[in-house]
């Protein structure tokens, strides 16, 4: 039996959002933000068993990824400024809003986040103290499968449900939220570990700088617990998941998804849902709960992009491009009539996509990627993967850095030993999406030229769960 010693923790969170004028992040297309319309957040929470054995420091941001150069970077400053922390259990994952700067360590902007992670790392950690923890389950719908079937197999991310030949939703979605409260040997609350199952995306569209439902969540839970209690927002698997409900879409009941309405009900979901576990959590709380962390990093197989997959992309991309005019700003290239498809709609429709995946830019951005990857992939055929496990107590914390599609989650839950499995995707680096063998069958957007295919997809969930069962 494993012994449990004290667990120390501490929070800390920084203002990262940035200053002056900024381009948002998360299309295809630059959106110039026109103002704030919630803070941008990085939160941390930073662990250590009373022996100094394990360690963590947990980071959460409001941002669309975090990229491995970024990671690199922040761990470098970290062991200067940190010596005693081992960087190597550094976790920072995204909660993939759309509406944030590109998190790009060669701009300024890049340069403030990494300074701004460093700090809230480090106040994080030297406020390290002895600590109790209760787990719970909330429920409360905050994301949708967003991917329609059709009668002939094929699959479209925002496909349209009134066609003569929807068949249904390719995949699950999950309403449930795994939770972890923290107190302090006061017994004070100082922190909430939320995993909500959907990307911070309702206002993905937007040209304004916004936390998304957590901005939302965050001003809720504060009110109810205090406004020095610290939100671990975390992205669970949710790569085929968006706040949409496509089977009953802009009804005159639903909030539009796309804007702030959509943004607040679904805070105000969550928060609720929050509150109201809160009880079941305080009655199991553990004053010496088992903490133990692993990091590791595994090879996972890059999708293999055959000839005739080659040869098809070779010829869709020549003939766009055989269409293209000389003059790259004429309004006639495939670039230029997306981003004026856009205007247009966003003109005359109230809720989107406003973007056309299906357009000659968007069709040429996928194809062009399946060339690259043809040569790449059998030139690196694997993908060094990051992969922490972490139990805390009853619950286990999984990361990975896909946008992970829901049944990948719902593999490594089922079968995990632990109360409660929290499986944080966009964590340390960003893979891509990583949909299912029905999502490659079916195509669209989601499921084309992604690096790692079902094949690498199983060898990930049975890694995982191999880590989180050898905890017990």
């Amino acid at each position: 039996m494993m012994k449990c010693e004290e667990l120390l923790m501490g929070w800390a969170v920084e203002d990262i959002t940035p200053q002056g004028s900024a381009v948002l992040f998360g299309q295809y297309y630059g959106r110039p933000a026109q103002y704030v319309e919630s803070p941008l957040t990085a939160t941390a929470c930073a662990m250590e068993s009373a022996g100094g054995k394990e360690q963590a420091i947990l980071i959460s941001i409001d941002l669309i990824w975090c990229p491995a150069p970024l990671l690199a970077q922040l761990k470098k400053i970290l062991h200067t400024t940190l010596p005693e922390f081992d960087s190597q259990f550094l976790v920072v994952n995204a909660t993939h809003t759309h509406s944030a700067p590109a998190p790009d360590i060669d701009t300024p902007y890049g340069q403030l986040l990494l300074e701004k992670l460093n700090a809230v790392a480090v106040a994080a950690w030297q406020r390290r103290r002895p600590a109790a923890v209760g787990n719970a389950l909330g429920y409360a719908v905050a994301g949708h499968n967003r991917r329609v079937r059709y009668a002939d197999g094929s699959a479209e991310m925002y496909g349209a449900t009134d066609r003569p030949d929807f068949t249904g939703i390719e995949g699950p979605s999950d309403s449930a939220l795994d939770l972890l409260f923290c107190w302090n040997d006061a017994s004070q609350l100082t922190g909430i570990f939320i995993n909500v199952p959907c990307p911070s995306q309702v206002t993905e569209a937007k040209y304004y700088i916004s936390a998304d439902f957590w901005s939302v969540v965050r001003k809720l839970l504060r009110q109810q617990f205090g406004e020095g209690v610290q939100l671990l927002a975390q992205c669970g698997a949710a790569g085929d998941i968006s706040p949409r409900n496509l089977l009953r879409a802009y009804t005159p009941d639903e909030p539009n998804m796309w804007d702030l309405p959509g943004m607040t009900a679904i805070g105000e979901r969550i928060a609720h849902a929050v509150i109201m576990a809160y009880p079941a959590a305080e009655s199991k709380r553990q004053r010496l709960p088992l903490f133990k962390h692993t990091a590791t990093s595994i090879q996972l197989p890059f999708r293999t992009v055959t000839d005739q997959e080659y040869a098809s992309a070779k010829a869709i991309v020549s003939e766009i491009r055989s269409r293209e005019p000389e003059d790259p700003a004429s309004p006639d290239t495939a670039f230029n009539r997306f981003l004026a498809d856009i205007k247009t709609k966003e003109a005359i429709s109230e809720y989107g996509p406003w973007d056309n995946k299906n357009s000659d830019y968007g069709i040429l951005r996928k194809q062009e990627i399946i060339l690259e990857q043809y040569i790449r992939h059998r030139e690196q055929p694997f993908y060094p993967t990051p992969l922490h496990v972490i139990r805390i107590g009853d619950a286990v914390i999984a990361t990975n850095p896909f946008e992970l599609f829901v049944d990948y989650g719902v593999r490594i839950r089922c079968r995990s030993k632990a109360a409660h499995t929290f499986v944080v995707q966009l964590c340390n680096d960003y893979g891509d999406y990583l949909p299912t063998q029905l999502a490659i069958e079916g195509g669209g957007y989601s499921a084309i030229a992604t690096p790692i295919g079902p094949n690498g997809g199983s060898v990930l969930v049975e890694e995982t769960i191999r880590l989180i069962n050898s905890m017990y």
